[in-house]
């Protein structure tokens, strides 16, 4: 529904519900006027007190619809803040992805991003050797290694040739 169409439907409700007190007064002034009559001939309708209880009730329902009317677009505001703030996390996870794409894709590609995992310096094609089980280093840090250790600095699998 529309926040001008709930206005509206809210403030027919509003005027039935005027109107329904009216009747209820109006009874009320009727039968006391039909109990009262033969005492209070002189007894005036509108007087101060039944004003004051219309302008009361009155009040009261003017106070219940505007906070009715205030709830209402606080929650379209929430609502909406929400649709915002998902719309940003789904735009921003697609972007978190898409870099890791990328990031994936550039080590893939690039072989000259290996490095030595002993010394941690790049590896040229010149200096590099390859174990049994497919990890490269420089020949002499895998030289000096195989002197201690008999495993492969990466995955400790057996290197006895």
């Amino acid at each position: 529904m529309k926040p001008n169409l709930q206005i509206e439907y809210q403030s027919q409700t509003a005027s039935s519900i005027i109107q329904a007190f009216s009747r209820i007064l109006g009874e009320e002034r009727e039968n006391e006027y039909k109990y009262d009559h033969d005492d209070h001939e002189d007894k005036d309708e509108d007087s101060p007190t039944h004003k004051a209880i219309i302008i009361i009730i009155a009040l009261c329902i003017g106070i219940l619809i505007i906070g009715i009317l205030v709830y209402i677009i606080r929650c379209i505001y929430l609502r909406e803040k929400q649709k915002r703030i998902s719309k940003v996390r789904q735009q921003s996870e697609a972007a978190y992805q898409q870099q890791v794409v990328q990031i994936e894709s550039l080590c893939v590609q690039t072989q000259e991003l290996a490095q030595c995992p002993i010394c941690l310096m790049p590896i040229p094609s010149c200096l590099l050797i390859v174990t049994p089980c497919h990890h490269s280093f420089h020949k002499a840090c895998l030289n000096l290694w195989l002197q201690v250790e008999k495993i492969c600095p990466s995955c400790r699998a057996s290197l006895n040739q």
